[in-house]
């Protein structure tokens, strides 16, 4: 594969990525219900392409695999709480725990553009909390920033990985995933009505399985942190979708908070594309 066509393949993953929120929106559900619903499907998915998965116990997969389980739970309750914008905007100050893990674990650099990209994206993390906040909306946040964390470190053990035992992550996360849930699934079935049934379909398939086999196969030819930066496609229009559809708007400050976080990932991404062409 060239590399051309890995950051193609990120592009489309960020783009099915990005409907998360309003598909979360759409759903009257519980939170952990929905995240265990998605996670059911998508682990159905894996297993039909894995056939036999096996679980590795090294450190670097079972921390892939709880990174990931809490990441999709930390998702989809921050979703709920805080307005969807906030959420995925937030996640997405990932690029800085990227960095930090790859230098470590990936000995992938960090150069003088990585620092300030990164110090652009705090000063929007600081704008977000300046909103009138409920109280549910300023743990949403909290819930968001700490999936940013989880989705740094899962994207550079990805790369690490490679195709070697990726799939098996992305299945023994959603089978975790699945079971943490079932309580509250199981309570929630008689709720389930056949539209939600067919959002979560296009949840667990769509928005999740077709995306992450895209994004590890992209992993192979593409550093950590250039895959993150291009995925932050997804922040752009998650809340487009969601204001769209549900007409959720963000907040003032929050606005020019997201604007201060995809300057410093987007515009770290077309630098660093540019000094590479000359």
């Amino acid at each position: 594969m060239k590399v051309a066509t890995a950051h193609i393949f990120l592009v489309i993953a960020a783009l099915f990525w990005s409907l998360g929120g309003v598909l979360i929106k759409m759903l009257d559900l519980h939170p952990i219900a929905i995240a265990g619903a998605r996670s059911t499907i998508t682990m159905l998915i894996f297993l039909g392409l894995i056939k036999k998965p096996k679980m590795e116990w090294n450190a670097y997969m079972v921390v892939g695999v709880l990174t990931y389980t809490a990441m999709v739970f930390l998702f989809v309750a921050s979703t709920k709480l805080t307005t969807a914008a906030n959420a995925i905007l937030l996640q997405y100050t990932a690029p800085i725990y990227v960095a930090i893990f790859g230098y470590w674990l990936l000995n992938e650099g960090v150069d003088w553009l990585d620092w300030v990209s990164m110090a652009i994206i705090f000063t929007g993390l600081g704008l977000f909390f300046m909103d009138k906040l409920s109280f549910s909306g300023f743990w949403g946040n909290i819930m968001a920033l700490c999936g940013g964390v989880c989705l740094g470190l899962f994207t550079v053990i990805l790369r690490k990985q490679k195709s070697k035992s990726s799939y098996e992550i992305i299945f023994f996360g959603n089978l975790l995933t699945a079971l943490i849930s079932l309580p509250l699934l199981i309570k929630a079935m008689p709720e389930i009505q056949t539209f939600d049934w067919g959002i979560l379909i296009v949840f667990g398939v769509v928005q999740l399985a077709i995306p992450y086999i895209l994004y590890i196969k992209a992993l192979n030819f593409v550093p950590a942190l250039d895959a993150i930066f291009i995925a932050m496609l997804e922040p752009i229009l998650n809340p487009i979708w969601v204001f769209l559809v549900v007409g959720e708007r963000i907040g003032n400050w929050a606005f020019v908070g997201g604007l201060l976080v995809l300057v410093g990932s987007i515009g770290r991404a077309l630098i660093k594309t540019r000094i590479k062409d000359k």
